[in-house]
C-alpha cells in the first residue's frame, strides 16, 4: 500500500516521476519526463510536513510565479506549476514545480573537489552576475545565492537555480514572519538580511561576493560554530583580505572584495552590471595557471542549507538594539537541486540536516545579544575613560565617481578632501583610492584624502632624439614614460645610416603617458631631385641644398634647339637614391658651332689662242703636211684653277672645326670652374 504522501509515478497525466535527485529543507527534487513534449525535466515537490503550513505553501507558490517570468540562458527555467492532490483525507495537497533539467555539477561540489581555479572563479561569478542583472531588471531578488544554487554544465555554462525564497522587489517588507525571522544561508547572508531588514538587489551582490571569496580562498568570508555566530559576524566583523589567506592573490582582488563585501550597501556595487564590469576588468589580474584552491571546509555541505535564523541584534554603535522577540525555531526551509549524484548526470542527494532544538537557538541568540551589549558597554567605557571620539572604518570608494565618494565619506562622519592624481587605468573623475586606505580605523571627523583620477599623465616627446642611435632613443623614451613602438626607414642627407632621423609623434608633442612612439631610422642615402630642365646654376644649387647635399660634375654637349646652359641629362634619375655626399654628373647643353661660309669659286682663266701673224706665203712644197686631229693639246685640256679651289675649301672646314673645339673647351673650363666654386661655397656653408 503506497504511503499517503508519496509522490505518484504520474502527475497530471503528463509528467512521469523518476528517482529522487535532490533533497532540501523545503522540497524534494525528482528527475522526470514530460510525456507531452518528450523532454527530460526536474520536478520539485514541496515536502508534506511543510505543505500543511499555509505560510510555506504560499512561499512555494510565490517561487513558481516569480521564476516562471524569467527567461535567461543563465537561469534554470520553470516550465509549469501545479498541485498533487491528497489521496486521503489525512493527506495534504502538495505544490510542485516543473523545471529545466540541467546536467552538470553544483558549484558546491566543484569547490569541495578542489576543481575551481582562480580564473574559473572569476568566470563563474561573471555568469552569476549575468543572471542577477537580468532578474533584478525584472524586479526579482534571489535572496539565497550560494554554491548549492549554482550549476556548472560540462560546457562550463553557469546556471543559477532555486529562486525559492525570491520575492518581487516591490514586496520587500522585513516582516517575513511574526518574529522577523531571517531566511537564507548563514555563510552568504548580507548584513541587512542578518539583521532582519528589508533586502534589495545589493543583498544578492553581497552573497555573490561571498561565493567568489570562497572559490578564491577555499573558505567563506566568515566561519563559526553555529549559523547564528556566522550571521553575527556578517553584521559586526570585517572579512580577511583574500591575499591574507592565499598570498598568490593580488591586492587588486583585495580592493574589489572589500568594496563588494562592505557592511553598508550604499558603499557596495550598486547593481549587478556595475559589479560585472569591474570584475571583467579585474580578470586579467587574476592568475589562471594556479592549482585549484583547496576547500578548507571540514564537512562537505556544512551550513549549506537555507535556514530560518533569528535576526542578529545590532550593536548600539551601529544602530539601536531592537527588541528581541521569540523567533521561529531554526529549520531548513528551502533548497533546490542541492547536489548531484554521479548516477544522475551530476545530480545527487544531499543529507538533510537535523533541526536544531528551539532551546539551542534561543540560547545562542541570548549569548550573541549579551555579548553584543557587553561589547558596546565596554567600548563606551573605554572611550569614556580615554575621552576620545569613536572610531570608524574608512569606506571603500575606489572606482566611484568623486562626488558619490564624497557623499559616502560624509555619511561615515568623515571629511573628504580631493587630491588629483594621474592614473592610466581609472577614468578621469573617478576615485583611484583613499588615504588612509579603505577599512582603516580612524576617528570620527577625520580628513580622508580622495585620490581622484585626472586620466593618464601627459608627457612631452623628447625633441633631442635626431641623430642618436636607436638603442639610445628607446631608453630616452622609456625614461620619459613613453613606449618605443615600430620602426620605419627614411632617406636623410645628414643622419648616418642606422641612427634615428625623427619620431612620430614629433619631438615636442604632448601625448598621454605610456603612448607608443614610432621611430624613423636613416638609410644613409639621399633622394636625388629632378634636375633636367633646370639651368646649370639652378641644378648645382639644388644638389647643394641642406636636404640633399650632393656634389655636381658638369659635362657639356652641343645641342640644337635647347637653350645654352640648360641641363639635358643627369647621371642618377630623379626619385632614385644615392649615397650621402655622392657626385651627380650633369650634362649641360651648349650652342653648336656655326657652319663655315663657303669660299667663292674662282672661274678658270681661259687660255688665249695664239694670234695669227702674217707670214710670207711660202711656196708649197712638194712634200705633204700633217692633218689636224681636232683634239686639244695637253695644255688646253688641263684647268689650272681647279686644284687651288679644292684646297681652299678643305682649309676653311678645318679652321671652323678648330674654332668649335676651342669654344667647347673654353665652355667646359668655365663650367668646371663654376662647379668648383659651388662646391667650395657648399663646404663653407656646411
Amino acid at each position: 500500500m503506497p504511503a499517503r504522501n508519496a509522490v505518484p509515478p504520474l502527475i497530471n497525466d503528463r509528467y512521469e516521476v523518476g528517482e529522487t535527485i535532490g533533497r532540501g529543507g523545503m522540497a524534494t527534487v525528482h528527475v522526470g519526463r514530460d510525456l507531452r513534449l518528450g523532454r527530460r525535466v526536474a520536478i520539485k515537490v514541496l515536502r508534506p510536513e511543510l505543505a500543511q503550513d499555509a505560510t510555506f505553501h504560499e512561499r512555494f507558490k510565490r517561487e513558481a510565479q516569480s521564476v516562471a517570468a524569467l527567461n535567461h540562458h543563465s537561469i534554470v527555467s520553470v516550465y509549469d506549476t501545479g498541485e498533487i492532490l491528497a489521496r486521503t483525507d489525512e493527506g495534504v495537497d502538495r505544490p510542485f514545480i516543473v523545471m529545466e533539467y540541467v546536467p552538470g555539477r553544483t558549484l558546491r561540489q566543484l569547490i569541495h573537489e578542489d576543481a575551481v581555479t582562480p580564473r574559473d572563479a572569476v568566470d563563474i561569478t561573471l555568469g552569476i552576475l549575468d543572471a542577477l542583472e537580468y532578474s533584478h531588471r525584472a524586479g526579482i531578488v534571489h535572496r539565497d545565492i550560494k554554491p548549492a544554487n549554482v550549476i556548472v554544465t560540462p560546457e562550463r555554462q553557469v546556471k543559477v537555480m532555486d529562486f525559492g525564497i525570491a520575492r518581487a522587489v516591490e514586496d520587500t517588507s522585513p516582516a517575513l514572519t511574526q518574529a522577523q525571522a531571517v531566511l537564507g544561508t548563514a555563510q552568504y547572508l548580507s548584513p541587512e538580511q542578518a539583521r532582519g531588514e528589508s533586502v534589495d538587489a545589493r543583498s544578492d551582490l553581497y552573497s555573490a561576493a561571498c561565493v567568489l571569496f570562497e572559490m578564491l580562498t577555499g573558505r567563506a568570508p566568515f566561519v563559526g560554530e553555529s549559523s547564528v555566530d556566522i550571521a553575527a559576524q556578517h553584521v559586526r566583523d570585517h572579512p580577511p583580505a583574500p591575499s591574507e589567506l592565499d598570498p598568490r592573490i593580488g591586492h587588486r582582488v583585495d580592493e574589489f572584495m572589500a568594496k563588494a563585501l562592505d557592511k553598508d550597501r550604499e558603499a557596495r556595487f550598486q547593481d549587478a552590471g556595475q559589479m560585472r564590469r569591474a570584475l571583467r576588468e579585474l580578470r586579467p589580474a587574476v592568475p589562471e595557471d594556479l592549482e585549484a584552491t583547496q576547500s578548507l571546509q571540514a564537512v562537505p555541505g556544512r551550513d549549506e542549507d537555507t535556514k530560518t535564523l533569528p535576526p542578529v541584534p545590532v550593536p548600539v554603535a551601529e544602530t539601536a538594539l531592537p527588541a528581541v522577540t521569540p523567533a521561529v525555531a531554526p529549520t531548513t526551509v528551502a533548497a533546490g537541486i542541492a547536489a548531484a549524484a554521479p548516477a544522475a548526470a551530476g545530480h545527487g542527494s544531499v543529507p538533510v540536516r537535523r533541526r536544531r532544538p528551539l532551546r539551542t537557538a534561543l540560547l545562542a541568540l541570548l549569548v550573541v545579544a549579551l555579548l553584543a551589549v557587553l561589547g558596546v558597554v565596554a567600548l563606551q567605557w573605554v572611550q569614556g575613560q580615554r575621552g576620545g571620539p569613536a572610531l570608524v572604518a574608512v569606506p571603500y570608494v575606489a572606482g566611484m565617481d568623486a562626488s558619490v565618494a564624497e557623499t559616502a565619506l560624509r555619511s561615515a562622519d568623515l571629511v573628504p578632501e580631493r587630491e588629483e592624481v594621474y592614473d592610466d587605468e581609472v577614468p578621469e573623475g573617478d576615485v583611484v583610492g583613499t588615504d588612509p586606505a579603505a577599512d582603516t580605523q580612524v576617528e570620527e571627523g577625520s580628513t580622508v584624502v580622495l585620490e581622484v583620477s585626472q586620466g593618464p599623465a601627459e608627457v612631452e616627446v623628447p625633441d633631442d632624439l635626431a641623430g642618436r642611435s636607436e638603442e639610445e632613443v628607446r631608453e630616452a623614451l622609456e625614461s620619459a614614460g613613453l613606449e618605443a613602438g615600430s620602426t620605419r626607414t627614411a632617406n636623410s642627407s645628414s643622419v648616418p645610416q642606422g641612427a634615428v632621423v625623427a619620431t612620430d609623434p614629433a619631438g615636442g608633442t604632448t601625448v598621454p603617458s605610456g603612448s607608443e612612439v614610432e621611430l624613423v631610422v636613416s638609410t644613409g642615402r639621399v633622394t636625388v631631385p629632378q634636375l633636367v630642365g633646370l639651368s646649370r646654376q639652378e641644378a648645382v644649387a639644388a644638389l647643394g641644398a641642406d636636404e640633399v647635399r650632393l656634389s655636381a660634375a658638369i659635362v657639356t654637349t652641343p645641342r640644337a634647339g635647347v637653350p645654352a646652359g640648360q641641363v639635358v641629362d643627369q647621371s642618377v634619375d630623379a626619385g632614385q637614391s644615392a649615397p650621402q655626399g655622392a657626385t651627380v654628373t650633369l650634362t649641360v647643353a651648349v650652342a653648336p658651332a656655326p657652319a663655315p661660309a663657303p669660299e667663292p669659286t674662282v672661274p678658270p682663266t681661259p687660255t688665249p689662242s695664239p694670234e695669227e701673224t702674217e707670214q710670207p706665203t711660202e711656196e708649197p712644197t712638194e712634200e705633204p703636211t700633217a692633218e689636224s686631229t681636232g683634239e686639244p693639246s695637253e695644255e688646253q685640256s688641263e684647268d689650272p684653277g681647279a686644284g687651288s679651289a679644292e684646297e681652299d675649301r678643305s682649309e676653311a672646314e678645318e679652321r671652323a672645326e678648330e674654332r668649335a673645339r676651342e669654344e667647347a673647351e673654353r665652355a667646359e673650363e668655365r663650367a668646371r670652374a663654376a662647379a668648383e666654386r659651388a662646391d667650395e661655397r657648399a663646404r663653407d656653408d656646411g
